[in-house]
């Protein structure tokens, strides 16, 4: 029971990671709590219920592509450790936490929420008290940035700024399910708001604004005053009095949501570059991919594209980035189907799948737990909480959704 959510509470922690094999504690948590349930009795093999089997071939194609394009290019070591990630993420996660009783899932949510929210006070008194030098001796040099962006324990601005919208998006879950009293959200949002600035990072805040912006502009109006307006209110009190505001956030972020032009977002210009490289790249490796790791070594740049889906159709093929599109489509529709039965979840689903999704045309491989962790709790959260509100008995929540109440959950043990 304190296993998952101990996982949550330091899927932050990525600054202490073993080097080179992107395992963390939050990892050593889940694996310890998947070990756990398979011996106490099976695991939910219908993870994502009648859409399942569309997850599972999208994963399959998604590593078989990248399986082929590493063998033909001679470079198989580097696949098995990518394909581990991506299973270890994508199916056996999902499976442990569709396995899991609806009380459990939502300490891991809070847990998560509380985790984000005292990473961010963290990085922030550091930076207040100390300079970047004492921090580095301290902590490490990925706390805070050269330029004075705040990576907090997530060690990277822009992860930071990921956890930052997701945990928004769950505190705002947690107030309109009624498992957050007001107060306690504020406070915690403040210091998550708080460090979504210091990070300046124009993907987080944009991501933050436009998935929060959903959930509350679908949501009842009592539920919309009880939450936006006192958080408007404040800041605007803060803005009014003169508080300090990050001279690298007006920098990075403030100026391109002002204009509305993103290029003046931090690294824009040199990630566009890399997109257009790799569209000419993807011309020669449409049906064999460059494998696991493979863009890496063909780019003249030395690092990988910023933008998942060019990243797979690069390294796996057409056959890769059709599983990874076959994926996405999954948990659309699984989204929409809970969204037709209980709003206020489905909404939470598609709004964190939209973070995630803005997030893939930024970044490359996302298998980490900091990127598809908390949105695999939102899934499995809403489906559990789905079927509960259907009047499913405890002991059948992990009845797949859709068949009927009737129907009995496939389990692998």
């Amino acid at each position: 029971m304190l296993l998952p959510g101990a996982a949550f509470f330091l899927s932050w922690w990525q600054a202490g990671r073993l080097p080179g094999m992107n395992i963390s504690i939050s990892d050593v948590a889940l694996f310890t709590a998947l070990a756990l349930a398979l011996v106490a009795g099976g695991l939910n093999a219908r993870m994502f219920a009648r859409y399942t089997a569309l997850w599972v071939a999208g994963l399959t194609m998604l590593l078989g592509g990248m399986l082929v394009g590493s063998l033909v290019h001679g470079d198989f070591m580097r696949w098995p450790i990518v394909a581990g990630q991506y299973a270890f993420a994508m199916l056996l996660v999902p499976m442990l936490l569709t396995s899991c009783s609806r009380p459990i899932l939502e300490r891991c949510a809070n847990a998560y929420i509380l985790g984000v929210a005292v990473s961010q006070v963290i990085g922030i008194t550091l930076i207040t008290l100390f300079d970047r030098a004492q921090i580095s001796a301290m902590v490490n040099e990925h706390v805070v940035y050269g330029n004075g962006r705040l990576g907090a324990m997530t060690g990277e601005p822009n992860s930071n700024g990921a956890v930052c919208a997701f945990a928004l998006l769950f505190l705002i879950r947690g107030v309109m399910t009624g498992r957050l009293r007001t107060i306690y959200a504020l406070i915690l949002a403040l210091c998550v708001i708080a460090g979504l600035v210091y990070s300046a990072t124009f993907t987080g805040t944009f991501a933050a604004l436009l998935a929060c912006g959903f959930v509350l502009g679908l949501s009842r109006l009592g539920t919309f005053v009880r939450i936006a307006v006192p958080l408007a209110l404040i800041v605007l009190a803060y803005t009014s009095l003169g508080g300090p505001v990050p001279g690298i956030f007006e920098e990075r972020v403030g100026e391109a949501l002002m204009t509305g032009d993103p290029t003046r977002a931090g690294t824009f210009v040199g990630r566009s570059a890399l997109i257009v490289e790799a569209w000419q790249l993807a011309d020669d490796h449409l049906l064999i991919g460059l494998g696991s790791d493979g863009y890496r070594v063909a780019s003249p740049h030395g690092m990988p594209v910023h933008q998942l889906y060019l990243l797979v159709l690069n390294e796996g093929g057409i056959v890769s980035f059709l599983g990874l599109c076959l994926m996405a489509l999954a948990l659309l529709l699984q989204g929409k189907a809970i969204a037709g039965v209980n709003r206020v979840e489905g909404i939470s689903c598609l709004a964190i799948l939209a973070v995630f999704f803005i997030y893939t045309m930024s970044l490359p491989h996302m298998f980490a737990r900091l990127w598809n962790g908390p949105v695999m709790l939102m899934f499995a959260l809403a489906w559990i909480s789905t079927r509960s509100a259907q009047g499913v008995a405890p002991s059948d929540e992990r009845t797949a959704y859709g068949p009927g109440p009737g129907s009995r959950h496939q389990q692998l043990s």
